[in-house]
């Protein structure tokens, strides 16, 4: 653990327990003997890029600071905090992630054995279908593409053929416990290709820079699937999806939002749930669909209820 890791620790736990901190006390303190106020101030400003609200000045005391309210270090510490930050480096763990960190080895034994201590508390069953065998490089690569803007080619594994696209890269995204790598195209059937990192075979940057498109970087925050379809105006097309969920399951949607989207439409006199969705197209909300038979129903539209219903009666058929 670095020494400045060593300081800016000192100062979460002191403000943690209401302390006041003050520069010119800090700088007689054994940890900042010696430093600057310059040194100092960049320990809280290390501080601050974490937790932005999280302390003030004093006023009428010349550099010094207290935190604005000890619950901001509280939940910051909370269960449910420590399941994100547990899940979180557990990801990275399972994807060999640390690697592309610049991470010293020590910091990064503190972590795993924070992780092994914690999953006596926490255990995740869900967890990424890539494992360590996915390349630390290409994830490198992206993230450089992605950070500077910079236009990449890429050969892509589909139906085990390699396909080279000539891609801008937006943003890695995690769906469906898999990462995704979502790029503008040019000169294709989709304005917008979503692809499983796993599946990127090889990566190589060209000298060309891009812009991003705003509505891709807002469509991108509106994904709700790996399904999903990106065109132009995309918000005009949207199909609204409605469906009636049994009262033995509404709980299952009252207290969850399985799709971004999810809205309660109405709670019926039988208890009965009336929710709605809106998706790029029927195929993103199919797989909910299926997973709640025969306690969900269509309502609209009748081309998805007619679909769903085709393949039941073909699964059937065959079984």
């Amino acid at each position: 653990m670095t020494n400045q890791t060593v300081r800016v620790l000192e100062l979460l736990k002191r403000f943690n327990n209401n302390q006041k901190v003050c520069i010119e006390a800090l700088q007689h303190d054994m940890l900042w003997y010696g430093k600057s106020e310059k040194t100092i101030r960049r320990d809280l400003d290390v501080l601050k890029e974490v937790f932005s609200n999280s302390f003030e000045l004093v006023r009428g005391e010349k550099g010094c600071y207290k935190a604005i309210t000890k619950e901001a270090f509280d939940n910051f510490l909370s269960k449910d905090m420590l399941s994100l930050m547990v899940r979180t480096f557990s990801i990275a763990q399972y994807n060999d992630m640390f690697s592309s960190l610049d991470m010293n080895d020590v910091d990064k034994k503190i972590i795993e054995k924070k992780i092994k201590e914690h999953k006596n508390i926490y255990d995740f069953k869900s967890k990424p279908f890539e494992n360590k065998s996915a390349n630390s490089e290409i994830y490198k690569d992206l993230e450089y593409a992605i950070y500077h803007k910079r236009v990449l080619l890429m050969k892509y594994e589909f139906h085990g053929k390699l396909e080279e696209y000539t891609i801008k890269p937006y943003r890695i995204v995690f769906m469906n416990e898999n990462f995704y790598l979502i790029s503008e195209v040019k000169n294709q059937k989709y304005l917008l290709k979503i692809s499983r990192i796993s599946k990127i075979r090889e990566v190589n940057k060209s000298k060309d820079t891009f812009y991003h498109n705003r509505e891709i970087d807002k469509f991108i925050t509106q994904m709700q699937t790996p399904m999903a379809i990106y065109s132009e105006n995309y918000e005009k097309k949207l199909i609204k999806i409605i469906l009636e969920v049994d009262s033995s399951k509404t709980e299952h949607f009252k207290t969850k939002k399985h799709l971004l989207s999810q809205k309660i439409e109405e709670v019926k006199a039988n208890g009965n749930l009336i929710i709605s969705f809106k998706v790029t197209k029927n195929m993103e909300i199919e797989e909910l669909i299926k997973k709640w038979i025969p306690h969900i129903k269509v309502i609209s539209p009748l081309s998805l209820k007619e679909d769903i219903e085709e393949k039941l009666r073909l699964y059937l058929d065959n079984n």
